[in-house]
């Protein structure tokens, strides 16, 4: 009992084995068969004049022969011709003549006999014609009902016209080719006669025309309506009981749009492309519109797979549910023109196609094809959202040699006002008017402290720049709450908002790097002094020399220029930290329209929400640990070294380091220990003559540079030539604008100013006192970056690249300075 199964099964195994050799029906090539026996193609018989029948299971005589056996067949021959029964060859009428044969033909409106009635051969094929309304086709005589036209009938295109409807017909002017016009004339009398299928023929011909306006053309009917009172025209416009669109109202919540296309075949048939499965392209299927959302589709398709026939045209509707509401198109010709629409009534057009093959009247054929479909919506806010939409269907000629062609499905949206420019005009007017006047003021202090005049334009560039940034931001911020709230869908907004937007975003950045420069060149430009106090006590003077004491001069230029490009918050933290406040917000951002001026602001607000935390987590630290700040101090002190850096040519910054303990010194203890000095008049012109003019014969051998620092070391040792200082604390206007708003420097009396912090001052001339000027361009930076690209990460690696470029351009001009004033050669 269990052989059976065992034998079955090997028996399956072989069949299985023979079935994944065999072959497909189809398979076979050229002059072979399908066996269905074998399952396997077989060739037809060699010479025997049969080839492949035309289901390809069998052989069978081929054109002009005659079958002898079932596996023979005889080839008639140019002189006979194959009799109706397929079983003899009946001879032609030939004659030779100088070796050449030549057989007669029978005429057009006659067929070729070559049998009796009684089905025998005939002995010669004779030409028949075919009798009075009928006319031959294919060898055979049809009926022709144009053939038997009445006198007062004309026969066009197959059928009877009457004469007085051509002759009353106005003239066609166009360049039609002849036989499409009788076609037209043909249609038209049959729509008249109320055959519905030549009424949509001729709706098919006049779109693929472009909906000419010549009176005798294929919109005739549409044009002169009192000629004739048919009903039967299918309606080529879309007309409206008000000529002002009254839009396509949104409910609440509302974020799309769905678009069906329809199409109307030349007989009349009515096809709704709902699903991708019935769609002729991916440009022609349904289309699902996100509101606020602007897309671009290529298609390219093969003109011989275009599931179209040359008179099907297309429409637009808008589906909501189960309704369809027509929609108008625009259209647009090869040549740019729009179409003529002086005499329609309505320049609404409901209809378009995709591909014509047009024949003019030098029987030259072009194709036409849909290049581009545009759909543009125009949002409008009322008490409720709606918006209008405009298609236009743009189209293009095909090269004659191209099979492939590609239409363009093209979505853009024009967005109502989202209140940007009232934002900027309120925020860029407060802004812009606060900044330029604290620019104008910081101007008044730098020419007061000898500074140049050309400084207002760097200064004016950083102000502008906050305004135009910070307007920007808010007016943005302020647009998208707005628009979250008002009618439960947030619309991005306006093309010009977004392009005044960007301008206002780059023009920051740009002015922002015109003030960023300025500062820099002017720090790496400052005139530094390390007064050593051990050069004016003799006894020192005389037992040590100056290489002794260069190593104090080494280890306060080192903590000088370790300290240039010190930031109050690091980049590298504020980076890291924007992207991951990004990373967090992004299921947020997912529900923000598609807008890169909000993707800026938002980005904007994450950079700013890092830049705060990281700002006062290292003031926390600096208050604990104590502000790296300080060690300058520390170090002149330790060293017995005084630092002076002018930051104009009457304006100085002072950190006192002297520390001997000769009961003479006179000591600048508490807050003088690191102030700002105003020159007085005298102290000015004495130290301009110094650092202008020649040495003289004060001192051949000494350089002017440590001829200046021994004269501004006699200034805080001993009153130069009469010269007095007086001590003054700056007010609290003056530390929070940076300012000097009290004259302190009249007669000869220079004025030193303190701080109530022990802070050094001199910090004003590095990094440390542009804190806001380089955080803002890091931001504007970080946001420009953001804008252009939406790309968190290049921003981010952009900004922290910029970063540390400034860095070690700044790091080198600042060495490069501190080692021409200090006379040194490589310390650092």
């Amino acid at each position: 009992m269990t052989r059976v199964p065992c034998l079955v099964y090997i028996v399956l195994i072989i069949h299985l084995e023979r079935v994944m050799v065999l072959e497909l029906p189809g398979s076979c090539k050229v002059g072979e068969y399908y066996e269905t026996g074998t399952m396997a193609c077989q060739s037809c018989p060699v010479n025997a004049s049969m080839v492949t029948s035309s289901d390809g299971f069998s052989c069978s005589c081929e054109e002009s022969s005659i079958p002898l056996n079932p596996g023979r067949c005889k080839p008639c021959g140019a002189t006979a011709l194959v009799s109706t029964d397929g079983a003899t060859c009946v001879p032609r009428r030939c004659q030779t003549n100088a070796g050449r044969t030549v057989c007669r033909r029978c005429p057009a409106d006659y067929v070729s006999v070559t049998q009796n009635f009684d089905g025998s051969p005939m002995k010669e094929v004779l030409c028949v014609k075919c009798a009075r309304g009928f006319k031959a086709v294919n060898n055979a005589c049809v009926r022709c009902a144009a053939c038997v036209c009445a006198k007062n009938e004309m026969a066009v295109r197959d059928i009877c016209v009457p004469k007085s409807f051509v002759s009353t017909r106005p003239k066609y002017e166009g360049a039609l080719h002849p036989l499409a016009l009788l076609d037209i004339i043909k249609h038209e009398y049959l729509c008249i006669i109320h055959d519905y299928i030549a009424c949509r023929r001729l709706a098919s011909e006049c779109v693929n025309n472009f909906y000419p306006s010549d009176a005798a053309g294929p919109c005739r009917l549409w044009l002169q309506r009192g000629l004739v009172a048919h009903k039967g025209l299918p309606p080529l416009l879309i007309e409206s009981a008000n000529d002002k669109d009254p839009g396509i109202e949104l409910p609440r919540g509302k974020e799309s749009l769905k678009l069906a296309f329809i199409i109307h075949t030349s007989a009349g048939g009515l096809k709704i492309l709902q699903h991708a499965k019935d769609a002729i392209s991916p440009c022609f299927s349904s289309i699902e519109i996100t509101i606020g959302k602007d897309f671009t589709r290529e298609c390219v398709y093969n003109m011989t797979d275009l599931p179209l026939s040359d008179g099907d045209t297309l429409a637009v509707h808008l589906q909501r549910g189960g309704d369809f509401t027509p929609l108008p198109v625009t259209l647009r010709k090869p040549s740019g023109s729009l179409v003529q629409r002086a005499t329609w009534p309505s320049s609404k057009f409901r209809r378009y196609y995709v591909v014509h093959n047009s024949m003019s009247s030098t029987n030259s054929t072009n194709t036409i094809y849909l290049r581009t479909l545009l759909i543009h919506l125009r949002m409008q806010r009322s008490k409720s959202l709606s918006t209008h939409m405009t298609i236009e269907a743009q189209y293009a000629t095909k090269q004659t040699y191209a099979r492939s062609v590609t239409t363009t499905l093209r979505v853009e949206h024009e967005m109502p006002s989202a209140g940007v420019l009232k934002g900027l005009e309120i925020w860029g007017g407060v802004l812009g008017a606060l900044l330029s006047c604290y620019a104008l003021v910081q101007w008044r202090g730098v020419l007061r402290r000898g500074g140049l005049q050309i400084s207002l334009l760097p200064l004016l560039a950083g102000a502008i720049a906050d305004a135009m940034y910070f307007a920007a931001w808010l007016a943005t911020l302020h647009a998208l709450a707005a628009e979250a709230g008002s009618h439960g869908l947030a619309l991005p907004p306006a093309i010009a908002e977004e392009h005044i937007i960007r301008a206002f975003v780059v023009s920051s950045i740009s002015l922002k790097a015109i003030k960023a420069a300025w500062v820099n060149w002017r720090q790496c430009r400052c005139d530094i002094f390390f007064l050593d106090w051990s050069e004016y006590n003799p006894p020192i003077q005389d037992t040590l020399s100056a290489d002794n004491n260069l190593w104090k001069t080494m280890m306060v230029a080192r903590e000088w220029s370790s300290m240039q490009t010190k930031r109050r918050a690091n980049p590298g933290f504020t980076v890291p930290l924007a992207l991951i406040i990004l990373h967090l917000i992004s299921p947020w951002q997912l529900s923000l329209p598609n807008s890169p001026s909000y993707s800026w602001a938002v980005g904007t607000l994450a950079w700013w929400a890092a830049y705060a935390p990281v700002l006062l987590a290292q003031w926390v630290w600096d208050r604990i640990v104590g502000s790296p700040t300080l060690g300058i101090a520390r170090v002149c002190d330790g060293v017995g070294l005084s630092l002076l850096v002018f930051q104009e040519e009457f304006y100085a910054h002072y950190v006192h380091g002297r520390n001997n303990g000769s009961p003479d010194a006179k000591t600048m203890s508490g807050p003088l220990e690191a102030c700002r000095v105003v020159c007085a008049p005298q102290l000015r012109n004495v130290y301009k003559q110094l650092a202008t003019a020649g040495l003289g014969a004060m001192d051949e051998h000494e350089t002017r540079q440590a001829l200046l620092s021994r004269f501004l070391a006699a200034f805080f040792e001993r009153a130069l030539d009469g010269l007095s200082w007086v001590a003054s604390e700056r007010t609290v206007l003056e530390r929070l604008l940076d300012v000097e708003l009290v004259a302190r420097e009249a007669g000869n009396t220079s004025a030193l100013l303190y701080d109530p912090d022990s802070m050094p001052s001199c910090y004003a001339l590095s990094w440390w006192g542009e804190e806001w000027t380089l955080a803002t361009l890091d931001a504007m930076l970080f946001g420009c970056i953001l804008l252009a690209t939406k790309d968190w990460l290049l921003a981010a690696l952009v900004t922290l690249g910029v970063w540390q470029i400034a860095k070690q351009l700044r790091a080198w001009f600042g060495d490069k300075n501190l080692k021409q004033h200090i006379g040194i050669g490589d310390i650092l």
